[in-house]
């Protein structure tokens, strides 16, 4: 391991706003399973109906971390047991482009590589980061999940990520098939074609239902697709793009955070 990064003054006051700081195993897409630090961030402009931090969608009010703490904690983690990545995520972090730029820089002089899990959104403030990104979790937001079609965007990041990147889509039971025809068609344009992971949701009430405080008896349940059509998502993908996985979200299946 490289020795520990050095913060300039100039570098020192840079914060930024940090979830939470934490050790845990990857549970979704294709590092599931791999012991990873994860730096969660906090904000986001979207609101997908399945949201499982709707804690981190507001930056105000949450707490605000140095880079120097951010790094601190990380080492401190570092030598409880060793990590293979460290995983920034969100919220999205592309909203605080600055100290991500400093986090990921500062990641790799501490000898772990890095892992962005993004919406895949914001391809002009991911340009200047693409290189700091050892693994770039790119989450496609449908139109049934996010409310608004993203995928002009999501094709131009996808395209600065290159083979860093990997996919993927969250189904649920309103998952059309023009949305996965789109997503699809988009993936096949890249070069190299990234795996796709496709990813049941969760069973949760929809988002504007929890954050409107509704009754939990009325709210609406967001639901994966049935079994025989999430079965025929995943074998009509395959027929297209070269690597297609289908792997549920596991950390509510072994119990931990």
């Amino acid at each position: 391991m490289t020795s520990d990064p050095v913060v300039s003054e100039t570098d020192a006051p840079l914060s930024g706003h940090v979830a939470d700081i934490f050790s845990t195993l990857q549970g979704e897409g294709l590092y599931v399973g791999q012991r990873q630090i994860f730096v969660r961030l906090s904000g986001c402009p979207w609101r997908c109906r399945y949201c499982d931090t709707p804690a981190d969608l507001e930056k105000t009010g949450r707490p605000t971390f140095s880079l120097q703490q951010v790094l601190d904690k990380i080492k401190e983690l570092q030598t409880v047991r060793d990590h293979g990545a460290v995983s920034v995520t969100g919220g999205e972090p592309l909203m605080q482009p600055e100290f991500l730029a400093a986090l990921l820089s500062s990641i790799k002089d501490l000898g772990l590589k890095t892992y962005l899990e993004t919406s895949a959104t914001h391809p002009h403030l991911f340009r200047s980061l693409a290189p700091l990104c050892d693994v770039v979790a790119a989450d496609i937001k449908l139109p049934s999940a996010i409310g608004r079609p993203l995928w002009a965007e999501q094709e131009e990041f996808l395209r600065l990520a290159g083979d860093r990147a990997f996919v993927k889509i969250v189904l649920t039971s309103e998952t059309t098939d023009d949305e996965m025809e789109t997503a699809v068609s988009l993936l096949t344009r890249l070069d190299p074609i990234p795996t796709l992971v496709l990813q049941p949701v969760t069973p949760i009430p929809d988002l504007e239902s929890r954050l409107n405080d509704g009754e939990p008896t009325t709210r609406v349940q967001i639901l994966p697709p049935a079994p025989a059509r999430l079965v025929g998502f995943w074998d009509w993908a395959r027929q297209r793009i070269p690597v297609v996985k289908l792997i549920p979200q596991m950390h509510p299946m072994w119990g931990v955070p």
